[in-house]
């Protein structure tokens, strides 16, 4: 991840530059008053404060943070926050249960997000709020998104072929999608076969193979931050423990447990402050 760097309580945050278009005139004022957030801190669950609109200012433990429209801030559990909403301003939170969520997010994290992924953003609001559910994991959809936008991307070699170019992206982007072959074939108007080959030609690997060594490397690098191992193997497809530990073993030569015993970071007690914050440029 890097070396982190301190900084001073009240400077901004390198990376991200923010520029408030003009308003149109179409775009009215909501009547929306400024709002204050007490100091509170959530053991159990770790949390996204999405800007959909406005502004808002996060105090994290210290730490001043300035969200404009489409930034999302990942404040992990155990952070006490506190927030002033600008007026006029929306700002969406998401949780996370601890317990249950497997990701290599361990600081307090400021991304931007793209007008394209705030659509995930929006429908996982949607799943929470009414009765209408997606076949979609949008939780794990999420949480790949942050994950991208704050820390990049891996090392496997990508297909140049554009068909299996944009299904070793979205693979990348989240490795626990658990389309069939023919099915992404259908996605990207391509034959399985001709999919396959281009995999093959290109990265010297099949499809399924470049999918798995995605799934492992993501759980490699989930396991090594604590995260449970049901956690993980649901994150990256898997629908048991039991046919993820089968798999890792097969492809580390070590089961998940023994893996995370040699890598687990050190125990940190809850309400530790995280060393910096890191900004996606």
């Amino acid at each position: 991840m890097g070396p982190s760097r301190q900084f001073p309580a009240t400077e901004p945050l390198p990376g991200i530059h923010h520029q408030h278009p003009q308003r149109s005139p179409t775009d009215q004022a909501l009547g929306i008053p400024a709002a204050r957030l007490d100091p509170q801190i959530h053991a159990e669950h770790h949390e996204v404060a999405w800007q959909v609109r406005g502004r808002s200012q996060m105090n994290l433990e210290g730490k001043i943070i300035e969200l404009a429209e489409n930034d999302a801030l990942w404040i992990p559990a155990g952070l006490t926050h506190s927030a002033q909403v600008h007026p006029d301003s929306v700002i969406f939170p998401y949780f996370f249960p601890v317990d249950d969520t497997a990701t290599v997010l361990d600081d307090a994290s400021l991304a931007h997000l793209h007008h394209d992924e705030t659509i995930y953003f929006l429908a996982l609001k949607q799943m929470t709020t009414t009765i209408i559910h997606s076949r979609i994991n949008l939780a794990r959809q999420v949480l790949s998104i942050l994950e991208h936008r704050i820390l990049g991307g891996d090392e496997l070699p990508r297909p140049r072929t554009p068909a299996a170019a944009a299904v070793a992206e979205a693979l990348l982007f989240n490795p626990g999608d658990d389309r069939t072959i023919a099915q992404w074939a259908g996605e990207v108007h391509a034959s399985v076969r001709s999919l396959e080959r281009a995999f093959l030609r290109d990265t010297g690997l099949t499809l399924r193979q470049w999918r798995l060594h995605t799934r492992m490397n993501a759980a490699r690098s989930l396991l090594a931050t604590g995260a449970s191992i049901a956690s993980v193997s649901h994150r990256v497809g898997y629908t048991s423990p039991n046919s993820f530990t089968r798999a890792f073993r097969t492809f580390f030569g070590a089961t998940p447990s023994q893996f995370r015993q040699q890598n687990s970071p050190p125990s940190s007690p809850v309400g530790h402050r995280p060393a910096a914050l890191r900004a996606e440029s």
